[in-house]
């Protein structure tokens, strides 16, 4: 089990100073991610969603397309403002943690793009449960790295740190561990979606500090290098969206 939650309030120190940059960066999911959400959750254009962690709205967006009524909880100021901006009167937003809002009215889901694993996992699942009646669907959705680029990319990158650069995010992962050892929850499925998407230098530098980690100009002035000077200016880097659902037993 992750404890990474107890990051948690530091982190959205952090998201504030980079809302703008991860709206910017940060991958959006495919749209079969969400078409999945709706046809195995058994969501049709009304349900109310509960968005965990909302962020700039990536996820929201996609969601009110789809007719949900949603209501996203983003505890960092600067992304909550930022999807406010783009989605207006479109979505219910409020900030803090998923995990002070036992006064919610029922949900028939609860989502978390990227998000799940910032939650305190014994508060977390209770509430859900509270909220869920039976038959109500917990979607948790993260995007992995299947490649950071063609050819010998990789091999270049982990020159320049010093290590292979890594492909999975494991917090994530673990986070599911406490809900399938939960009997209030029943996994029904598990979906992966693989995208690509043609970064060029700026872009690549611009997303990887969207990431915790240590960034230098002179880090920063390789990755170009290398992009520009033995990629003709761009790499393709594959992901995939990976979606796991439960529904409340």
């Amino acid at each position: 089990m992750s404890d990474i939650w107890k990051l948690s309030a530091r982190r959205s120190k952090e998201f504030d100073e980079s809302a703008v940059a991860y709206d910017r960066f940060r991958p959006r999911y495919p749209d079969a991610v969400f078409d999945d959400i709706m046809e195995l959750g058994g969501l049709h254009s009304g349900a109310r969603a509960v968005e965990v962690g909302a962020g700039t709205g990536i996820g929201t967006e996609a969601l009110v397309e789809r007719g949900l009524e949603v209501f996203a909880i983003e505890p960092s100021d600067g992304m909550r403002e930022l999807a406010q901006e783009k989605l207006g009167d479109r979505a219910s937003f409020s900030g803090g943690r998923f995990e002070d809002f036992s006064a919610l009215s029922a949900a028939d889901a609860i989502v978390a793009f990227s998000a799940w694993h910032w939650v305190e996992p014994s508060v977390g699942l209770d509430l859900a449960a509270l909220l869920l009646s039976a038959g109500g669907v917990l979607a948790v959705a993260w995007t992995e790295v299947v490649s950071w680029g063609q050819g010998d990319f990789e091999d270049r990158l982990a020159e320049v740190t010093g290590s292979p650069w890594p492909k999975t995010v494991e917090h994530m992962r673990a986070s599911l561990v406490p809900i399938r050892d939960d009997g209030r929850f029943e996994e029904i499925a598990v979906r992966t979606h693989r995208f690509e998407r043609e970064l060029d230098a700026q872009t690549f530098i611009g997303l990887t500090r969207t990431y915790p980690g240590f960034h230098t100009a002179k880090r920063d002035a390789r990755f170009e290098q290398i992009i520009d000077n033995v990629f003709a200016g761009s790499i393709q880097r594959v992901e995939d969206g990976v979606l796991t659902l439960f529904r409340r037993t």
